[in-house]
């Protein structure tokens, strides 16, 4: 009688520990039973839909990829058309990314956040659209009334990408990367611990490559 029960319940047993096993996210695993019996044919089946799952798993990752590349590909050609409208910061944005990254990633920052530096950065600048062309290209130092013009780009990034939900957590190191410590930036003149770390990043890989890259107003 002990051999007879034995021979249900170990496959059961064996069932319930490849389903628990998937339940917790190990679609890898299947219930190896080999039996002629109802609980065979039960063995077959769970194997055959958990082949089903981790398929379709496999689909939805590669899908999830595809448009994770598409969406960083589509901020990028956005950056890349603000960068174009102005002669002498072209490929600034993907530089600030990039500088932006290597800060993140040096500081420890998990992947997650590194993700949120990126998009942040690559789009810190794309205020810049709705800024006047003699303003952007103009050769020289700025008047102050047209400095004036040139810090709205910070407030009209803020604007332009706070409709897309998606993207609200980068918004600070849109709006804020020409704040400054002492409170003496713009565009609300916060400082100190008000300035959030995605902001203290993208501000320091901007600065680094102004200070590197030929501009009208400053020639390396």
């Amino acid at each position: 009688g002990f051999l007879a029960a034995k021979t249900i319940t170990h496959p059961i047993d064996l069932l319930t520990q490849t389903a628990r096993a998937i339940a917790e996210g190990d679609f890898t695993q299947r219930a190896e039973i080999r039996s002629r019996t109802e609980i065979g044919e039960l063995a077959d089946t769970f194997n055959q839909m958990a082949d089903d799952i981790q398929r379709h798993i496999g689909n939805l990752k590669m899908a999830s990829e595809q448009n994770r590349r598409l969406f960083m590909e589509s901020i990028e050609m956005i950056a890349a058309a603000v960068d174009a409208k102005d002669p002498y910061t072209e490929g600034h944005s993907r530089r600030v990314s990039q500088y932006s990254v290597i800060l993140a990633k040096e500081l420890g920052l998990p992947d997650e956040e590194v993700d949120k530096v990126r998009i942040a950065a690559t789009l810190h600048d794309v205020g810049k659209i709705g800024v006047e062309d003699r303003v952007l290209n103009k050769p020289g130092i700025l008047s102050n009334e047209e400095f004036e013009v040139m810090k709205r780009h910070t407030v009209m990034g803020y604007e332009i990408v706070r409709q897309v939900k998606q993207l609200s957590e980068m918004l600070p190191g849109i709006r804020w990367h020409h704040e400054a410590l002492n409170g003496r930036g713009y565009p609300d003149g916060i400082k100190g611990d008000e300035l959030p770390l995605q902001v203290r990043i993208i501000t320091v890989a901007d600065t680094f490559d102004a200070i590197t890259t030929d501009r009208p107003y400053q020639p390396i």
